[in-house]
């Protein structure tokens, strides 16, 4: 490729002067610059996996995971640098770019003027926050946000930035990591601010798309936002993750289905996306099918707890005990202390009779006053006990402190004995 300058979408891009669009300079890390190299050499055919991982990591096989996480850090500045999604994913297979790619003559390719870019080390800043999330541990996202923190003030002037800012306020918040109202306020903070430097900025809206809808009780309102955002980036897999929470929130659980499986033929290895379609059809009341579309997302992403959780529900409703204790405790292997698995196994201990060991999960899910088993977690396995007056406790004060999950309880097989109980809450609040 030395030498050669490549046209696509609106773009140049040159090994020696890198990737830019209408003379502004879009800083790529070492490897997403490889890897959209390797593209363009394509030509639009696909890159397999094997091809990625020689040239980008020639002393070690990388894992699925290694290689989703580069070529989201492609896909994010060419999204917004003002295009959808040009990188496509072939199921199975590998990756190709959505777009037609030309080679000019460099002498052509006549350089425009410097234009600030987003900063290097913001953007490496930016990049050590989204490996850190990528931890799912309550110190993993605790030091994502100081990192992303630290870049906002490198670079106060980046969307982008802040926007990814409140994208981790509300990982934290739906691992149990974070106060829900804390959360809320973080999340409209930081998404303002992205929206102030650059109005209708996708990825801003749809994360305070989804605050509104699930913490902050404004469903429609937060759907307007959410539709406003995939109406501008159909194929941004997080908005429609996103989404998906707004529709259970409004009852509309065949939208959200839809919706998932909208997001999931961009995005197959999208492990929020895959998890939601399994519990969304748990929600609907098909346990089996949950438990297909479960085990299908754990081939596709092995490290997929949530989508443990939902094997492990609908082994305890069949009752398949040990099943169902074996499948939370290999999600907890991998995310040790994890909330919402914690939840998840007092629950399948109580279900399973063994009462003193789910009280025992149930006191390490306890909150601490920042971590804590989301409420509707810890009041299945509270009516599993048969304490059914205090998982109606745990249930109001889920729906008062703004719980996130909250928005799925209605539909819960745990829950479906109280569910007139959690209509009646629902209702008075609305």
């Amino acid at each position: 490729m030395s030498g050669s300058v490549w046209r696509f979408a609106g773009f140049e891009y040159s090994p020696q002067t890198g990737l830019r669009r209408d003379g502004v300079q879009i800083h790529l890390g070492p490897q997403a610059r490889q890897l959209l190299e390797l593209l363009l050499e394509s030509k639009g055919d696909v890159v397999s996996k094997a091809e990625i991982a020689s040239r980008l990591w020639p002393d070690r096989p990388p894992s699925d995971d290694s290689i989703d996480r580069c070529a989201y850090l492609l896909r994010k500045p060419l999204r917004e640098a003002g295009f959808g999604d040009l990188i496509a994913t072939a199921y199975g297979r590998g990756l190709s770019l959505r777009a037609t790619i030309r080679i000019v003559d460099p002498r052509s390719a006549v350089p425009r003027p410097e234009e600030t870019g987003v900063d290097g080390r913001t953007l490496d800043l930016w990049q050590t926050a989204y490996e850190l999330v990528g931890m799912r541990t309550r110190d993993g996202y605790e030091r994502a946000q100081s990192a992303i923190a630290a870049a906002g003030e490198l670079d106060p002037s980046s969307p982008a930035v802040w926007s990814l800012a409140a994208d981790i306020a509300a990982g934290r918040v739906i691992r149990g990591h974070l106060p829900p109202a804390r959360a809320a306020a973080m999340i409209k903070k930081d998404a303002n601010r992205a929206l102030a430097l650059a109005p209708g900025f996708t990825s801003a809206l749809a994360v305070l798309g989804w605050a509104q809808a699930t913490l902050m009780a404004r469903p429609e309102a937060g759907l307007a936002l959410l539709d406003r955002a995939i109406s501008q980036d159909p194929g941004y897999s997080k908005a429609r993750a996103y989404r998906c929470w707004a529709y259970a929130r409004l009852g509309r659980l065949a939208d959200a289905i839809e919706d998932s499986e909208a997001g999931l033929s961009v995005s197959p290895h999208d492990q929020a996306l895959l998890s939601l379609r399994a519990w969304l059809e748990l929600c609907a009341g098909d346990i089996e099918a949950a438990a297909a579309q479960a085990r299908r997302g754990l081939r596709l992403r092995p490290d997929g707890g949530w989508l443990r959780s939902v094997i492990a529900v609908t082994a305890s409703l069949s009752g398949r005990h040990a099943e169902a204790e074996e499948t939370v405790r290999r999600g907890l292997e991998s995310v040790p202390d994890d909330p919402p698995l914690t939840g998840m196994l007092a629950y399948v201990l109580a279900a399973a009779g063994r009462r003193a060991e789910a009280e025992e999960a149930l006191a390490a899910a306890r909150d601490d006053g920042e971590t804590a088993a989301p409420s509707i977690f810890t009041a299945a396995a509270l009516l599993a006990l048969a304490r059914t007056d205090d998982a109606l406790h745990a249930l109001k004060r889920a729906y008062d402190d703004g719980c996130p999950w909250f928005v799925f309880a209605r539909y819960d097989p745990r829950l479906a004995p109280l569910r007139a109980d959690i209509d009646r809450l629902t209702d008075a609040g609305a």
